[in-house]
């Protein structure tokens, strides 16, 4: 049985350019041998824009991706937690050490290919920090089966529109194939061409409501935790102050009895020796 995962992965070692030709021929070298169910397969795997290119070349190395989804899920619950403020830091740090790295791989894999490649460093590290908090979506990450990003309010719907993008390279010609089958259709009626026009319109407005909703879910995050951090230094500090005042009072309490043990000797002594 074919390793489509395999083969799915395969696709991004070539550069992108070639994804489309590569993938022809694999659809091409299943149907020679009669296996119309991994053509489907191979035929149905979009071609990604360049920057999701990059994040699922990045998604070559299993430990890594897990890594950060590991990271990601243990900083949610330590933010949810209640937990102090060193762990939050070192949590928050871990998780950025671990999302730069995917950035970096990606943007390096896209480079060997593509020129100005690190241009695109803003838009692949979103996608790889939206996928690192959807766990679900791991496994086709790793596998590079992953093609279409939930259409959502979590961060994704800025990125929709790049799938299967009709230009991967810049500067890449359309291909005669497809103009002409772009003059060959049929054209619409303007009635037609209104509707379809104010559908996209609305469509774009409502990628756009959902993104600026993301983006202040994630503002209202990062405003919470840094006000959880400054709360937990409060905290911490009027902790170290009732622990330095009980020591305090300690001590003062010790000082006393010493005192007062000291003074009733010293009466004792009087006594005595008012007796002699």
């Amino acid at each position: 049985m074919p390793d489509h995962a395999a083969d799915a992965r395969l696709l991004l070692t070539e550069s992108p350019d070639n994804y489309v030709a590569e993938r022809a021929r694999l659809v091409k070298q299943a149907r020679a041998a009669g296996d119309r169910a991994s053509a489907g397969f191979y035929q149905a795997l979009k071609r990604p824009n360049l920057s999701l290119w990059a994040v699922l070349s990045a998604g070559d190395d299993a430990s890594a991706v897990n890594g950060l989804v590991s990271a990601t899920t243990e900083l949610a619950e330590i933010q949810g937690g209640g937990a102090g403020a060193s762990a939050l830091s070192a949590a928050t740090q871990h998780r950025r050490n671990a999302l730069e790295a995917l950035v970096d791989r990606g943007v390096k894999a896209l480079a060997k290919s593509v020129a100005g490649a690190a241009s695109r460093r803003a838009e692949i590290r979103d996608i790889i920090d939206q996928l690192s908090r959807h766990p679900n979506l791991a496994e086709t990450w790793i596998n590079g089966t992953l093609r279409e990003l939930p259409d959502d309010t979590f961060g994704f719907a800025a990125f929709t529109g790049s799938i299967d993008s009709a230009t991967t390279v810049k500067d890449a010609e359309v291909k005669p194939r497809a103009r002409r089958t772009a003059k060959a259709s049929k054209p619409r009626s303007d009635d037609t061409a209104a509707k379809r026009s104010a559908d996209l319109a609305a469509d774009r407005t409502a990628r756009a409501e959902r993104a600026q909703v993301a983006r202040k879910a994630r503002q209202d995050v990062v405003a919470a935790s840094h006000q959880l951090a400054t709360v937990e230094r409060r905290v911490i500090a009027a902790q170290a102050a009732v622990r330095e005042a009980e020591d305090a009072l300690r001590l003062a309490e010790e000082e006393r009895a010493a005192a007062e043990q000291r003074n009733h000797e010293a009466t004792a002594r009087l006594e005595a020796n008012r007796n002699e």
